[in-house]
């Protein structure tokens, strides 16, 4: 990248520069030092080609207070904004997170699993939710603005940061919905009405993306038929008429077109509420469309209350860094699970068998500690070493999807 600011450089009289982090069309991001506490942030400043742009200048100095309305752990929390008074340059300062954006995860792990599914897009939507809530609308929903950070809590796998509200819009409880005045957003994912001048954005607007992006998650795949071409032969005014003119097939039909594997049978009807044309047609928002989605992908409606104490259906797999004492490397002591988690970042990790006992396999009898209740004998029923997880069959007859580091042989 093309860095603006030199190491060492000082910016809003509290942060020196460490080094270039990212950059982006309208921003550049760095590590700094903030001096009065020591610690470690991340700064955007607005790139200087940029600065004297009336209407992006006040986007940038906008996205900090849009960004603080909204109080959701997984937003970037926003811990200071203001212009550099040496140089003129709008700068707004970040937590520091480890981990990668979504691309880069699905560079690793090309389909995710429907618990890894429901995972990243539960938080994703908890955040959009919130967001909603408060009357604001992201309008750039895509992997790249989706980030899995190592977790900072114990037994959660991973978090899931939303980034770059800088195109957000901000509606009032009177008014619902924005004006498209200037057509903006990633072509791949934006909705039908963000390319028309005069068009409503609503909270709808995110919905659309949410769907490509569960799919692409499910699938391997791009649902456009143009996304999955190399990038020298994608065609933008091709990619326009599928997302505007073109009949929108199923799920499940472009996924055998792009010969991707079969998808739950629930997600069909879920994906054509989330990509349809008319925003009056889909989930009026985040919330409601992750509800719905859970529903899909587990293929039943949530029980009712039950006031006797219940075995969990999902277990989170751990980090490393999250098993405490346990290497990088994946070796284990010989009391520990079978499988542990190699993955050094977030993610969904590689599973190794661990030192002094065979790997984890469908058939094999085991002690299993849901959430680390008292060990129950059951049998292996199917292992998933991407998402760090096995269904086990207890002999009570109960069964659980659990992290195999809750699992011994």
């Amino acid at each position: 990248m093309d860095a603006t600011l030199q190491e060492g450089a000082v910016l809003g009289g509290d942060y020196r520069v460490v080094r270039p982090l990212a950059q982006g069309g309208m921003g550049a991001v760095y590590v700094v030092e903030q001096l009065s506490t020591g610690k470690q942030r991340a700064m955007k400043v607005m790139l200087p080609g940029l600065v004297r742009d009336a209407e992006r200048r006040a986007r940038f100095l906008a996205e900090a207070k849009i960004s603080t309305r909204i109080e959701s752990d997984n937003v970037v929390e926003v811990l200071g904004a203001g212009v550099d008074e040496a140089t003129g340059t709008p700068w707004m300062v970040m937590e520091l997170l480890e981990g990668d954006i979504l691309p880069t995860v699905l560079t690793r792990y090309p389909t995710v699993p429907a618990e890894g599914v429901l995972e990243i897009t539960g938080q994703l939507c908890d955040a959009l939710g919130r967001a909603h809530r408060v009357g604001i609308i992201h309008s750039d929903i895509k992997p790249d603005n989706v980030y899995i950070a190592v977790s900072r809590r114990r037994g959660v796998p991973f978090t899931v940061k939303v980034l770059d509200f800088g195109i957000a819009r901000l509606v009032s409880d009177e008014k619902r919905a924005a004006r498209v005045t200037t057509p903006m957003g990633s072509p791949l994912w934006m909705a039908p009405e963000q390319t028309t001048r005069g068009s409503e954005i609503t909270t709808a607007t995110d919905v659309w993306p949410l769907g490509l992006l569960v799919f692409r998650m499910l699938s391997g795949k791009a649902y456009w038929r143009t996304a999955n071409l190399p990038d020298d032969q994608v065609n933008l005014a091709a990619l326009v008429m599928e997302i505007l003119v073109h009949e929108l097939p199923s799920a499940s039909q472009r996924a055998r077109e792009l010969g991707a594997g079969a998808l739950p049978p629930g997600f069909d009807a879920w994906f054509s509420r989330c990509v349809v044309r008319d925003p009056a047609q889909r989930y009026p928002d985040a919330n409601r469309a992750f509800s719905e989605l859970e529903v899909a992908l587990k293929g039943h409606t949530a029980p009712p209350p039950d006031p006797r104490p219940s075995m969990p259906q999902y277990v989170p797999p751990y980090t490393a860094t999250q098993m405490g004492a346990l290497p990088h490397t994946g070796v284990a002591p010989t009391n520990a699970a079978a499988y542990v988690n190699t993955a050094p970042g977030p993610g969904f990790g590689t599973m190794t068998t661990g030192q002094g006992g065979p790997g984890l396999s469908a058939g094999a009898r085991v002690m299993a500690a849901p959430f680390g209740n008292s060990l129950m004998p059951g049998t292996i029923v199917e292992v998933n070493q991407l998402a760090g997880l096995a269904r086990v069959r207890f002999d009570s007859g109960a069964e659980a999807w659990m992290g195999t580091a809750n699992i011994r042989r």
